[in-house]
């Protein structure tokens, strides 16, 4: 049943049609580069489903100085899809966020050439020989322009957000009942993050990032699935009954720590109607405050994303290392310590694309 649904999940993927400019995030949906289109995510498997909503599609190309805007939301399964489909118990995770900050776009006769060529294109009489030979020109305009000097951008944001995780917790040390061992925990976390984005040309996007976090070791715990018997005896007959548990285990707590986050996407091409997105190296590094039980953590990896022209869906892989070093002491061989997933992507219009001229 688990490789049937996974096989269908997948083929549903390579249907999706796509178009325009994505960011390629982590295992976590997250990046550092804010200029994803507004649309929907699910992470096949994380089981993870996310949503943004920004105004990056209503800004006006030819303004040297713009506000930005953005929500976004994302709840998950901590045990990931495979759990789901093999009857495993359902560990809501949540995550709610908002950003606001200001764009200063360089080179704007580049941004008035595209405008122009946008206008012509969505004028009623469209295509027609007199617009096609002004788009035409326009392009060879553009061309020239960025041979000449790259079009930049530079983005500063403050993000801010809550993150939410219910879970069972087993301590062996309440005498008073077994099924009083199985404790409900209800994380609330916080977390706030400045961070600059560079857009350069029309092939890269870096990013950079540093926060404040409170988090906590959830990922360091040991999850398991418990069976609780009770049994009544009445004379020679007996009736039992069986309650089953997913829970965690391991020392548990909440701590602060500071983030700093690191994307480098390349905007490429492939032909006429696919083009891509990669994250050619993230970085993900946390430090730990006032708490030495907790160890630092660096994760790193790259993800990509294929989409095509005219369209408004997208799937994506992604490879990450969740403890480069083994500071966490999660698994001895490096490899053994890579996740891979797949994600599929829904745009509510469509994408923004990095290439315009044709």
């Amino acid at each position: 049943m688990k490789a049937t649904l996974l096989t269908l999940l997948a083929g549903l993927m390579l249907c999706f049609k796509a178009q325009g400019q994505l960011v390629a995030e982590d295992a976590s949906g997250e990046s550092s580069i804010l200029l994803n289109a507004s649309g929907i995510a699910f992470n096949l498997s994380e089981a993870a489903l996310s949503a943004n909503w920004n105004n990056f599609r209503k800004l006006a190309v030819e303004k040297p100085y713009q506000t930005i805007w953005g929500i976004a939301a994302r709840g998950s399964n901590n045990e990931g899809l495979s759990e789901l489909f093999n009857g495993g118990q359902f560990t809501p995770q949540s995550r709610i966020s908002g950003f606001i900050g200001f764009r200063k776009s360089y080179q704007t006769s580049v941004f008035e050439l595209l405008k122009r060529i946008r206008d012509l294109q969505a004028s009623e009489n469209f295509p027609n020989e007199n617009a096609i030979n002004t788009i035409r020109q326009l392009n060879e305009q553009i061309k020239q322009s960025r041979e000449k000097q790259a079009t930049r951008a530079l983005s500063f944001y403050i993000n801010t957000g809550l993150n939410t995780d219910n879970f069972r917790l087993y301590a062996d040390n309440n005498n008073s009942s077994l099924a009083a061992r199985f404790r409900t925990v209800s994380f609330r976390g916080a977390f706030a993050a400045a961070g600059l984005n560079y857009e350069y040309g029309p092939r890269w996007t870096l990013g950079l990032s540093a926060g404040f976090e409170r988090d906590h070791n959830l990922d360091s715990l040991v999850s398991r699935d418990y069976k609780l018997s009770n049994i009544s005896v009445i004379g020679n007959t007996q009736l039992s009954s069986e309650t089953k548990y997913h829970a965690y285990t391991g020392e548990y707590m909440a701590y602060n720590r500071i983030s700093f986050k690191t994307d480098a996407l390349y905007f490429a091409k492939l032909n006429d109607d696919y083009r891509l997105v990669w994250n050619t190296l993230y970085t993900r590094l946390f430090f730990p405050l006032h708490e030495k039980r907790i160890n630092s953590l660096i994760q790193a990896g790259s993800a990509v994303n294929i989409y095509k022209s005219e369209g408004k869906f997208a799937g994506g892989l992604y490879a990450q290392s969740n403890d480069v070093f083994n500071t966490l002491h999660s698994a001895n061989g490096f490899t053994a310590r890579i996740s891979f997933g797949i994600v599929a992507k829904y745009a509510f219009g469509s994408i923004m694309s990095r290439d315009y001229a044709k």
